[in-house]
């Protein structure tokens, strides 16, 4: 017998599975590979843990590539997943001077409701969905949505880039108070380590958006020009 709340899990996890959206990876998850580990679980070369993986293990439906006018940049100064070295950040303000790549995997908003929680927090009580459909209609609106749940989160903010297909493109980063923040000095700013610029190159690499050079040169641009 299922307990309460394995079955409000289990409720809306099979409300949203019916639900596709597009999941755009700036940083690492530009890499297939690596974002991969959110939804199969595992770790990929550089990382020094191992991710749970989603509970729907099912890889992307379809992936694609776009550019938004967004900028990328690198800040804080270490992780647990990737040790000593600033990881990517997205200005949740889109600026059309700016140009960054992004990975876009479709998956259910199950699925992302998964990645949300594992870029965030390392554990939190899933009974009920982090970003549900309400949450989906309301950003369409709102631009962006931070979610309070997973608030100690470094990528709690959710924002909307926009439809491809009709289907709605969301991504996460830091919440617009964290910027000032980055500007100010108050959170470091601080270059990726090789480990983790490498998955970057990667994922631009394979994705067939930039050569090795470019891709390089991209993040490097990314890390030193000022707020």
């Amino acid at each position: 017998m299922l307990n309460a709340d394995e079955v409000n899990s289990a409720l809306w996890r099979s409300k949203l599975s019916k639900t596709d959206i597009w999941y755009a990876g700036f940083g690492s998850n530009m890499w297939k590979s690596r974002f991969l580990c959110y939804i199969e679980g595992g770790q990929v070369i550089g990382m020094k843990k191992l991710c749970s993986g989603s509970v729907d293990r099912n890889p992307p439906k379809e992936t694609r590539w776009k550019t938004f006018p967004h900028r990328l940049f690198f800040g804080r100064d270490f992780t647990q997943t990737w040790g000593p070295g600033g990881v990517a950040f997205l200005d949740p303000r889109s600026n059309s001077e700016d140009k960054a790549y992004m990975c876009l995997y479709k998956i259910t908003l199950e699925q992302f409701n998964d990645v949300l929680l594992q870029e965030n927090v390392p554990d939190h009580d899933m009974n009920s969905p982090l970003f549900d459909l309400n949450a989906l209609d309301s950003i369409l609106n709102e631009g962006s949505i931070p979610v309070e749940a997973v608030k100690r989160g470094w990528y709690h903010n959710v924002v909307y880039l926009g439809m491809e297909d009709d289907i709605p493109i969301l991504t996460m980063t830091c919440p617009l108070s964290a910027m000032e923040s980055f500007k100010s000095g108050e959170i470091p700013l601080c270059a990726p380590s090789k480990d983790y610029a490498d998955t970057l190159v990667r994922g631009l690499v394979e994705g067939k958006q930039l050569s090795e050079e470019e891709a390089t040169t991209y993040i490097q641009v990314a890390s030193t020009k000022p707020l």
